[in-house]
């Protein structure tokens, strides 16, 4: 059952109670009383003598929403213990949560001056980078990490993928080489290198590896249908790779094909970023040095709809009448367009906006309901798309009559063609094709190989604990706390905090579903843990909450499929995330 997930500063345990809540309030309600009631007592006349207890003090008026009184703890207790690390570290844990990434930084680097090595530091501050949109900082972060764990291969993945966003092509190919050279066994790692070479033009390198792919998986697993997908798009399609030089204008001169090079990667940062604003201007100059651009006349008018400036988007935006259904780009663009066009009560334009995507939204249906669609396709909901028209037909009643009876009119004049007859044993036997469940393994190759630059969300961050600000707008933000990619065996619950790129327009229910990552998907498993939450309108930060099984986590890799929608499967999915689970060492 999907319910809506009510934000609070910790989230609670079984029984609804916050995090520290009781243990903590006991704490300062004692401090509180030997201070005759005043709170700024607790920070100047109570004697702390080591760094536990100033940390724990400290800790305890945070968790009670007392910041101011929990920092200043901390400052005091920095001027008499000037080398705890410790200290410096929750100071910058603390002022992450609210909205100070500078202060948070500089916290974060005094410790990482004196422990360059210290990873969990480090994680912290790639998760305040990351969040704050400082996207080439992050990376660099995330760099440094690598080097620091080289053997983790989950973080080289992360990086691979971060460098691609950047369309640091290159990069990003070595980081898959690493991460494949410490996972030779996960055949769904080689495709995404096999699609990076594509990219930067090693078209001999690419098929090698999906051949090797291919030459041990099963055939007709869900991995094989990816390799085989994937060698489609480098022999069956016009894509050439993404540093083949690209479609412009005729009459483009060698000046403007640089400048168009130059700062396309840079308006692709600000998008995936959320900066809008930095972003627009960008785009503008990307339009003006290539009319014949698509994405960037898409991911404009996103821009400009995330501004809130429908009208505008609206003007350099393209009509729904023309479009492939499974163009995710594109039909998110169109529907947010219909969108849009309610919220400027434009209601003729809009009903034909949602007629035309569910009319081609049906027409897809019946022209694949016999045909075995690849991996990772992903169309628009129908139901969705009626409830928008539902929204504007009563207020176009005549006008949507007109247009209904006309497409009736067509439809009865149209010939029909005539079915195929199939023979009874065929038909009993797609019956019951169709009455077996989704192998919902389907759903972790759907992405594999795929050069999908995800627009739903900014970033997805794992954490042991989870914290939400509020700013004096009202608006929220959830924290990750102790982030990272690697978790003990007994870690309780796992936090899977995201941002969306941007605010939800309609109630949108999403789900994380997590498996043991192994070799070759294959056969049906259940997923390890699973959860599911609706964003509410304007919402943009969430998290998932992974409880630990009821056997513990096994060591090992993980991954997580993200969904967007009612349903969790291969054609919901819009991204995915990894963390592993490591035996804690024991002393010798």
């Amino acid at each position: 059952m999907i319910t809506h997930r009510f934000p609070m500063a910790f989230p609670p345990d079984r029984y609804g109670r916050q995090h520290g809540q009781v243990f903590g309030g006991l704490v300062m309600l004692f401090f509180l009383l030997m201070a005759g009631g005043d709170p700024s007592v607790l920070a100047n006349d109570i004697p702390l003598r080591s760094e536990g207890q100033i940390a724990q003090h400290a800790k305890a008026a945070w968790e009670q929403g007392t910041l101011e009184l929990a920092l200043g703890i901390l400052e005091q207790g920095i001027q008499d213990h000037p080398q705890a690390l410790a200290l410096h570290q929750l100071r910058g844990d603390m002022l992450a949560t609210s909205r100070r990434t500078e202060a948070a930084l500089e916290s974060y680097d005094t410790v990482l001056e004196r422990i360059p090595a210290a990873l969990d530091v480090r994680w912290a501050k790639w998760s305040v980078l990351v969040r704050s949109g400082q996207v080439e900082d992050a990376v660099a972060e995330l760099q440094r990490i690598a080097a620091i764990d080289p053997q983790n291969p989950l973080i080289h993945l992360r990086l691979a993928r971060e460098l691609r966003k950047l369309d640091r092509l290159e990069e990003s190919f070595e980081a898959y080489k690493n991460a494949v050279a410490l996972g030779p066994d996960m055949l769904n790692w080689r495709l995404a290198m096999a699609r990076a070479r594509f990219d930067i033009l090693d078209y001999e390198g690419a098929e090698r590896d999906v051949h090797f792919v291919l030459d041990r998986v099963q055939a007709g697993s869900p991995l094989h249908l990816s390799a085989r997908n994937l060698l489609t798009v480098f022999f069956g399609s016009t894509e050439r790779g993404r540093r083949f030089a690209p479609v412009m204008t005729p009459d483009v001169s060698p000046q403007q094909l640089r400048d168009w090079s130059m700062i396309r990667a840079e308006g692709y940062r600000l998008f995936e970023a959320g900066r809008f604003r930095e972003a627009e201007p960008v785009y503008r100059e990307l339009l003006r040095l290539n009319p014949m651009d698509p994405l960037a006349g898409r991911h404009l008018s996103l821009i400009l709809m995330g501004l809130g400036r429908c009208k505008d988007a609206l003007a350099v935006s393209q009509t729904g009448s023309d479009f492939d259904p499974t163009d995710e780009e594109h039909t998110t663009t169109a529907f947010r367009m219909g969108q849009c066009m309610v919220e400027l009560e434009r209601w003729e334009d809009a009903y034909i906006q949602f007629k035309t995507l569910y009319d081609a939204t049906l027409e897809f249906e019946r022209s694949t309901k016999e045909v075995q669609l690849p991996s990772g396709t992903r169309v628009l909901n129908k139901a969705t798309i009626m409830q928008w028209l539902d929204r504007v037909r009563p207020h176009v009643l005549e006008f949507a009559q007109q247009v209904e009876a006309e497409a009736a009119a067509n439809a009865a004049s149209a010939k029909p063609a005539a079915p195929a007859i199939s023979s009874e044993a065929e038909l009993a036997a797609k019956a019951v094709e169709a009455l077996k469940p989704q192998n919902t393994l389907d759903a972790a190759a759907s992405l594999v190989g795929r050069d999908a630059d995800f627009a739903w969300f900014r970033f997805v961050i794992p954490a042991k604990k989870v914290m939400r600000d509020d700013s004096p707008t009202g608006a929220h933000d959830f924290i990750p706390l102790d982030p990272g990619i690697s978790f003990p065996g007994n870690q309780q619950d796992i936090y899977l905090v995201f941002s969306l790129v941007t605010a939800s327009y309609d109630e949108v229910p999403l789900a994380a579903r997590c498996f043991k990552e192994t070799a070759e998907l294959a056969g049906v498993q259940a997923a390890v843990a699973q959860d599911r939450l609706i964003m509410s309108t304007n919402d943009q930060s969430g998290y998932f909450v992974l409880p630990r099984p009821a056997t513990g986590w096994p060591a090992g890799l993980y991954r997580c499929g993200l969904f967007a929608g009612e349903e969790t499967s291969a054609y919901t999915q819009v991204d995915e995330v990894r963390f592993r689970i490591i035996e804690p060492t024991r002393p010798s």
